[in-house]
Order: structure tokens, then C-alpha cells, then sequence
């Protein structure tokens, strides 16, 4: 899935109480051309539990988790806040 000779940068940020082993908030990672957000948080090892409530935000646009990602994107992980 992760072939560098095909690869583009992808800047991953997220906050709060969600934390990647081993990748800071922030972080530029090398991927495949075409690797999906579910591509990627497979590979970081992103427990599938830890989705539920996730929103992926490409670009600052909401975007699923099948969504290609394309060199340059920033891909921000969003979980809503609610109370009350």
C-alpha cells in the first residue's frame, strides 16, 4: 500500500484526547498516491472503535473515509463536541 517511488505528502493534524503512536499532531507523512483515510488510519494502526465518532476534514471540507488523499492535503481528524 505504501510505495514511496509513487509517494506524496499528506500533513495529518488532530487534537484534544486522540493521540497516534508515534505521530505527533501535525506530522508530514509519505503515502501512495490514491491511499484513502482509511488507508491511512489502518497503517497508523488507529483502532477502528476510535471512528466512530470521527470526522475527517480534507482541506478544511468534511470528506469521508473513502476520500483519496492528494499531495499537499491536510488532513485534520475532528471529533464533535457535545454537551449540555
Amino acid at each position: 500500500m505504501f510505495n514511496y517511488l509513487m509517494s506524496m505528502k499528506v500533513t495529518i493534524e488532530y487534537m484534544g484526547f486522540f493521540k497516534i503512536e508515534d505521530v505527533p499532531s501535525r506530522s508530514e507523512l509519505e503515502v501512495e498516491g490514491g491511499t484513502t483515510v482509511t488507508d491511512l488510519l489502518d497503517h497508523l494502526q488507529v483502532k477502528k472503535e476510535s471512528r466512530k465518532y470521527m470526522i475527517p476534514l480534507i482541506n478544511r471540507q468534511r470528506r469521508g473515509f473513502e476520500t483519496a488523499r492528494g499531495d499537499g492535503d491536510h488532513l485534520f481528524l475532528y471529533f464533535p463536541v457535545g454537551g449540555g
